[in-house]
């Protein structure tokens, strides 16, 4: 009986021992199986299921001799014409198998046996730069360059319209992957072309910040005088456009420059010393006019301004602005802390200024001109042995000597915020120039000129006062 109890312990035993061994064994062949992906792995709409490492590496690159092949399209507003749509592989975008690879969970079949639940897991595509292919972007950038250009905002036809700055630049070829490679992962289809530009003055959201009119004062004149058209309509697309960023300052002179032949002005009408005179430039002082009631009717600062030797007939006494290159300037500063933009438009006789930027809806601006007082004129005669015995010929009028002060009343809802005392302007009373025969009677020394109420006249200003009208 021992015996056989024996025996079968025995069996019993042998047999454990080789199951034992059978399992070892089995597990051992079994760990020795390439780890495989898990359930619910997927890649670009296929699925990773149970496969090793070589065989999702293989999908990846079926993947990628399709994908090697989308394009690009580039853009860039610092040249003219975009170029061709670039393929991904020309623009030195690869793929990056390992770091696709490093997203996928491989388990041992060991590990599938204790783990059977599926996990959703999507495998994202991975790119990294290498060496793209850009000569010929290089020589299509640098055949389609726009030339340097300042920015600058225009007012047309009731719209805003804006010229964005261009710098100095060139094609940027080291970023040019780094680039496409980062346009790849966002999956998009478009591409800002890589440029190293100089400082940039006036950025594109700076300028786009410019989007309303803040004032705008219009005056008019002869269009049948055609020199002096012709000298307004230059010196107002001069200033056409110009950006004031915050605190600058602009000077008429420096931006419409020297009025010379060479620079297209015509000889035309001036003031000069109370005398009707023809000069190159004749007319612009209409648009530095202009330009002054549009500027402080937006509540910009008046750095420089001097009014003319006599009234003009444009814009009532107070409200002219002359300039005389080289000694009289008109100079406005922007007093904001957003750009502005300064826009004109000379059309048949009339010539605008527009001041673009951001309105303030509660402000409104009004110019007022008080503290008015005159007074006359002399007459010089001028001996001509050429007249007749007592005739008289005038040669200039004369004009009536003024005095002016003028204000701007700033009021914000209707209440005044403030009352800035802008200039006092000072006309002088220059002589009537009449040329008379040698029998011509002595007159009067004085004749009072119109308007006279017996004021008194200020200091004289100097006699170098000349005007472009």
């Amino acid at each position: 009986m021992a015996k056989k109890v024996n025996r079968v312990r025995r069996a019993v035993s042998l047999t454990l021992f080789c199951l034992l061994v059978a399992t070892a064994c089995t597990l051992t062949a079994l760990s020795l199986l390439p780890p495989r992906a898990e359930p619910g792995t997927t890649f670009a709409g296929l699925s990773l299921d149970g496969k090793t490492r070589e065989e999702a590496l293989r999908t990846f690159e079926r993947w990628w001799d399709a994908e090697r092949e989308r394009t690009i399209a580039l853009e860039s507003h610092l040249i003219s014409t975009n170029p061709p749509p670039q393929t991904l592989e020309s623009l030195g975008v690869e793929p990056d198998f390992d770091a696709m690879l490093a997203q996928v969970r491989f388990r041992s079949v060991v590990e599938s046996w204790f783990s059977r639940e599926e996990r959703r897991r999507e495998v994202l595509p991975r790119y990294r730069p290498g060496e793209p292919r850009a000569e010929h972007l290089a020589a299509w950038v640098s055949e389609h360059a726009l030339p340097e250009q300042p920015a600058r905002v225009f007012f047309r036809e009731g719209k805003i319209a804006r010229q964005y700055e261009v710098t100095a630049f060139e094609f940027d070829t080291e970023a040019l992957a780094e680039r496409a490679v980062a346009t790849a992962a966002e999956g998009s289809d478009r591409m800002e072309l890589p440029m190293r530009q100089s400082e940039v003055r006036v950025g594109r959201e700076v300028l786009n910040s410019i989007a309303e009119v803040m004032a705008t004062f219009t005056t008019k004149f002869n269009a049948g005088q055609v020199s002096r058209s012709s000298n307004i309509r230059l010196a107002a697309e001069r200033l056409n456009g110009i950006v004031l960023m915050p605190g600058e300052v602009l000077s008429y002179n420096d931006t419409v420059g020297r009025r010379t032949a060479s620079r297209g002005f015509k000889p035309a009408g001036i003031y000069a010393n109370g005398r009707h005179e023809v000069d190159y430039g004749g007319g612009i002082c209409q648009v530095s006019t202009t330009l002054f009631n549009a500027a402080l009717l937006a509540n910009l600062k008046v750095v420089s301004r001097q009014n003319h030797s006599m009234p003009v007939p444009y814009v009532p006494v107070g409200r002219d602005a002359t300039v005389d290159y080289g000694s009289i300037d008109l100079k406005i500063q922007n007093p904001y802390d957003h750009p502005i933009a300064i826009a004109s438009q000379v059309q048949g006789g009339t010539v605008t200024f527009w001041v673009l930027g951001k309105k303030d809806p509660g402000l409104s601006v009004s110019i007022v001109v008080d503290g008015h007082s005159s007074w006359g004129t002399s007459v010089r005669y001028v001996d001509d042995p050429s007249l007749e015995p007592g005739a008289t010929v005038v040669v200039e009028p004369g004009s009536t000597g003024r005095r002016c002060v003028t204000w701007r009343i700033v009021k914000r809802n209707g209440e005044v915020v403030a009352r800035e005392k802008v200039s006092e302007s000072v006309y002088r009373a220059w002589p009537r120039i009449v040329r008379r025969g040698p029998s011509a009677p002595t007159p009067v020394a004085n004749e009072p000129g119109d308007g006279d109420d017996g004021a008194t006249p200020p200091p004289a200003q100097p006699a170098t006062n000349a005007s472009r009208r």
